[in-house]
């Protein structure tokens, strides 16, 4: 299994080639535990659920460089995703993403969710300090408490 390496940016913008555990500079420890990496599953199977692309990309790409993967495999995925990119967005994710655009206008315009499906869809992208100033704008009685 190949040897984990520092990965911390240097003065010449490359990355550190020190194993990780090796590495002789103190601030390639600190940069290392600041920039936290992304959440890698250790199995396909959730992310495939998911249809989520760039987390399979990332296993993929984790899996192959341990070895764990064979060349022919990853090569066989990678062709699989490649034309899944190509299908382009599913209908729905179209109509979700138009739903999300005219919600951030209203937003954008000082005017809160006017229905529970606009308060829910909210609740979905914003978190619970931004829900609270939306109700705080005046939501008409009741519409925001029944999604919230």
């Amino acid at each position: 299994m190949p040897e984990t390496r520092c990965g911390a940016p240097t003065r010449a913008g490359s990355a550190c080639r020190f194993p990780a555990d090796q590495c002789p500079h103190e601030a390639h420890a600190r940069a290392r535990e600041e920039l936290p990496g992304p959440e890698r599953p250790s199995s396909p199977a959730g992310v495939i659920r998911e249809r989520d692309l760039r987390a399979l990309g990332w296993w993929l790409i984790e899996e192959a460089l341990a070895g764990r993967i064979t060349p022919p495999t990853v090569s066989a995925v990678n062709r699989m995703m490649h034309t899944l990119l190509q299908l382009g967005p599913a209908p729905e994710a179209e109509e979700l993403a138009l739903q999300e655009v005219a919600l951030r206008g209203l937003l954008m315009h000082g005017v809160p969710p006017r229905t529970p499906e606009e308060w829910t869809r909210a609740a979905e992208i914003f978190d619970d300090e931004a829900l609270a100033e939306f109700r705080r704008w005046g939501a008409p009685e009741g519409a925001g408490e029944s999604a919230a």
